[in-house]
């Protein structure tokens, strides 16, 4: 889709997202918000409540990535390679919502991760742009963060659907304390690749605030602690990698 009606479809998909999003905790759906439900699943990974306030930039960013494609500036074929990728996003976020406060566990991660492989999608056609001016807080700004969250998400929640499958940490023979270390340094690795690749300092500043609400969470756990001091650090080393880098920032 192209032009004005790409423009169109963008603006009113998003504000399905917002609304959606909003119903399902103001509701709930199903009669499960998904902070109930992951109450209800345990697990060495899922970060303290507080956490999920990232999700307030994350949606502003989401708004301001939509009503910037929409401007009568932005109705050229440049921004028509922006529609699948970001049209796939918002709908696998509402459809992941559905999963997920539905119970439906299983199809709740093939949804997270298709919507994560459609928002790696969209932050490498954001870069392939590449954004000038305004574009790097309307457009790369708002990808970043979405992506970095969804990163982290993506773990947790194939996390809840093992605990909800009955297979626990010890299964594989990792205390839930050491499984919810490794997961954050895995974490870390990850936000290292876009730190030296893109010098994406928001995708990283996302990951760290994942990794204190891992902290929060379980602040007594002594090798949950050593995980997040050695992935935050694990990041910070990336940062500093990256101002070596050739690679712009976002």
């Amino acid at each position: 889709m192209t032009g004005l009606p790409r423009q169109v479809t963008l603006l009113l998909v998003t504000i399905l997202t917002l609304v959606m999003n909003y119903l399902s905790n103001a509701l709930p759906l199903f009669g499960n918000s998904n902070q109930e439900v992951s109450d209800a699943l345990p697990n060495a990974f899922t970060p303290a409540g507080l956490t999920f306030a990232v999700w307030g930039p994350i949606f502003l960013g989401l708004l301001a990535f939509a009503v910037y494609q929409a401007l009568p500036a932005q109705r050229g074929p440049r921004f028509d390679r922006l529609f699948w990728p970001f049209l796939l996003g918002n709908l696998l976020n509402v459809s992941w919502l559905l999963a997920f406060q539905s119970l439906n566990f299983g199809p709740s991660v093939i949804v997270m991760l298709a919507l994560l492989a459609s928002l790696v999608w969209l932050y490498l056609t954001v870069r392939g742009l590449p954004p000038q001016g305004a574009e790097r807080w309307t457009l790369a700004l708002p990808t970043s963060l979405y992506l970095g969250w969804i990163s982290v998400a993506t773990i947790a929640n194939i996390t809840a659907f093992l605990v909800s499958a009955g297979v626990t940490t010890g299964a594989l023979g990792l205390s839930a304390p050491v499984w919810s270390a490794l997961l954050v340094v895995i974490a870390a690795v990850i936000g290292v690749f876009f730190l030296v690749r893109f010098r994406d300092y928001a995708f990283a500043a996302v990951l760290l605030w994942a990794f204190y609400g891992v902290y929060v969470a379980r602040p007594d756990a002594a090798t949950v602690v050593t995980g997040v001091v050695v992935a935050a650090a694990v990041v910070v080393l990336g940062a500093l990698l990256s101002l070596r880098s050739r690679h712009p920032l976002l």
